[in-house]
């Protein structure tokens, strides 16, 4: 090649790294499957009819933590691809044995686009996530809970080695955090037949957002604020509180307005509701359902103490905890979007203890009426 084209050529190249150095890439998929890095419960447990408790859910495993065993299969299973079917051992020991089991994933502040869940079972499984069942009303495609005559089970994942079931679970994740995926799995076959679990969940990405611009300080003073004539009702949203028992008319909205979510309280740095949001929530569910034609935003902040990516990260974490118990209590997915605002539009520019009381805070937006 002549050096001039040589010369060219790096031009060119150095350009196209800087164009993507500017830019914000997505994060590549991620895949969790099952294999034998998950644990399993040391001992046989017992599946009930009713799902288990968000207090079981978080005890230890029955007769501790062990590795599972790529299990034997049915040539006609439908294992999921890229997955490994996991059991105790490679068959069954016992007629109807039952094992848990738990795998854990640390997301960091990538933003979650899309997760989808796939299972396949010999014989029956309930998968968690985070204390939340993937139950079959979320499931893609209809399927009667039970199997056959012999058990009953209710809110199941799936069941029968020879169906795969696929469920969209991205609002079961949170970002930043370590979440815990939790089966309960039991199988109908006789000692030496075929029993397993298998899994996949493919996680997408949405880019990074770009970080703030650095503000810089007014070469001069402002001048003086000209006082304005008032405007009319329609030129800023209007504010409205939201409690149990004191539901706003619909005519009081309109696209733009602002319902300020009282009592509605997390712990600390954390997105888990506490017990005493229930009482406004349930309230907001029931207005919701009477008005399906009301598409809302849940909007969250943080106050003004932690650093940017924590403050986002813990904003888009509780809007969507407490656009998940809407959505949880029947309110129509479709009414609802949730977004983290962080820390970008606090009510109070302090830090104090008020400052923080008033700034940290979950509201709900009118999108449309």
């Amino acid at each position: 090649m002549p050096l001039s084209n040589r010369f060219l050529f790096i031009v060119f190249l150095t350009g196209m790294i800087n164009l993507l150095a500017g830019q914000n890439v997505a994060r590549s998929p991620l895949i969790i499957a099952t294999d034998e890095s998950w644990e399993i419960s040391g001992a046989r447990v017992r599946v009930h009819e009713y799902p288990l408790s968000a207090e079981q859910l978080v005890m230890p495993l029955f007769g501790g933590s062990n590795r599972p065993t790529v299990a034997e299969y049915n040539p006609l299973a439908k294992v999921i691809p890229g997955s490994k079917p996991i059991w105790r051992n490679r068959t069954a020991d016992t007629e109807g044995e039952a094992y848990h089991f738990r795998k854990t994933v640390t997301l960091g502040p990538d933003p979650i686009r899309k997760v989808t869940l796939e299972v396949n079972a010999d014989d029956v499984a309930r998968v968690y996530i985070n204390q939340r069942l993937a139950s079959a009303d979320k499931r893609d495609g209809t399927l009667k809970d039970g199997y056959d005559k012999w058990f009953t089970f209710r809110s199941i994942s799936g069941f029968t080695y020879n169906r795969v079931y696929t469920y969209d679970v991205t609002d079961y994740f949170f970002t930043n955090v370590t979440n815990t995926i939790f089966v309960e799995a039991v199988s109908l076959a006789f000692d030496g037949s075929h029993a397993y679990f298998s899994a996949k969940l493919v996680f997408e990405f949405d880019p990074l957002p770009p970080p703030p611009a650095t503000k810089r300080k007014p070469a001069a003073p402002p001048k003086p604020a000209v006082a304005m004539p008032p405007t009319s009702a329609s030129a800023a949203p209007n504010k409205i509180i939201f409690e149990a028992g004191s539901d706003p008319e619909l005519s009081q909205l309109r696209v733009g307005s602002i319902l300020e979510l009282g009592h509605v309280f997390f712990a600390a740095d954390d997105y888990q509701l506490d017990t005493t949001s229930y009482r406004t929530l349930d309230a907001l569910v029931s207005f919701l359902k009477r008005h399906p034609t009301l598409n809302i935003e849940v909007g969250g902040h943080t106050n003004l103490r932690p650093n940017d990516a924590f403050a986002a990260a813990l904003s888009a974490n509780r809007a969507r905890a407490v656009a998940r118990y809407l959505t949880d209590n029947g309110v129509n997915p479709g009414q609802i979007t949730h977004k983290g605002y962080g820390k970008s539009r606090p009510r109070v520019n302090a830090v104090n203890k008020a400052a923080d009381k008033a700034n940290q805070r979950v509201e709900i937006k009118v999108l449309e009426k």
